[in-house]
């Protein structure tokens, strides 16, 4: 066997991007409608049109399966490379960006059925619930907080509490719009919620002005 040989059985079969997708679609689709702890990895395979070996060649049980979910809908809404803006970008443009992709994440169809599955299991399934915060909220939150110390280090802000200044940053742009999804009532006004987003972002400007 010649050594190239050797390192393509090493590396083995490329990953078929369609069916990671088919799987992380699937599996997403199954967790709002039945919840957690319904959810077999057969269903998913079933409705994936895929085979469970291929599942679990991808994700060692169920809960990595989860977690992936998670991770998947939360860099489609709000990408890495949002919390590595441009240099040159202005600290109150950057506010207002990531609170935007912010509350798409947090109020989109599909967090919303996630966040009523996650509620209504919290006590029959709590580990999904744990799930949900590492994956999806506190990495959000140790961006934005990884953030603001550079922006702190650049002397741009003056941000003492990084961590904590990141929950009450995005836990008030969360706000009403939140609120208004989570008991189903129509959206906020787009003009008004562009208003309240803007404001926030001067109000966390003024409360953290370099000294």
């Amino acid at each position: 066997m010649t050594l190239a040989e050797h390192a393509s059985m090493r590396r083995g079969r490329p990953r078929d991007l369609a069916k990671d997708e088919a799987i992380l679609l699937a599996a997403g689709d199954l967790f709002m409608e039945h919840g957690y702890e319904a959810v077999s990895m057969d269903a998913v395979a079933q409705k994936a049109a895929v085979s469970k070996a291929t599942i679990y060649a991808r994700y060692a049980d169920k809960e990595a399966l989860f977690r992936a979910v998670l991770t998947h809908e939360c860099e489609r809404a709000v990408m890495p490379s949002s919390f590595m803006p441009d240099p040159d970008q202005s600290v109150r443009d950057v506010l207002i960006m990531l609170a935007e992709r912010f509350l798409g994440l947090v109020t989109g169809e599909k967090a919303m059925g996630m966040h009523r599955v996650l509620v209504a299991e919290s006590v029959r399934a709590p580990r999904a619930s744990e799930l949900f915060y590492e994956t999806a909220v506190e990495t959000l939150k140790c961006r934005f907080a990884s953030w603001l110390r550079t922006e702190t280090a650049r002397g741009r802000l003056d941000v003492r509490d990084p961590d904590g200044a990141a929950w009450r940053y995005l836990g008030g742009v969360k706000g009403e719009a939140h609120m208004r999804a989570s008991l189903g009532l129509s959206p906020i006004d787009p003009e008004r919620l562009r208003t309240h987003i803007e404001n926030g972002a001067d109000e966390f400007m003024r409360a953290h002005a370099p000294r």
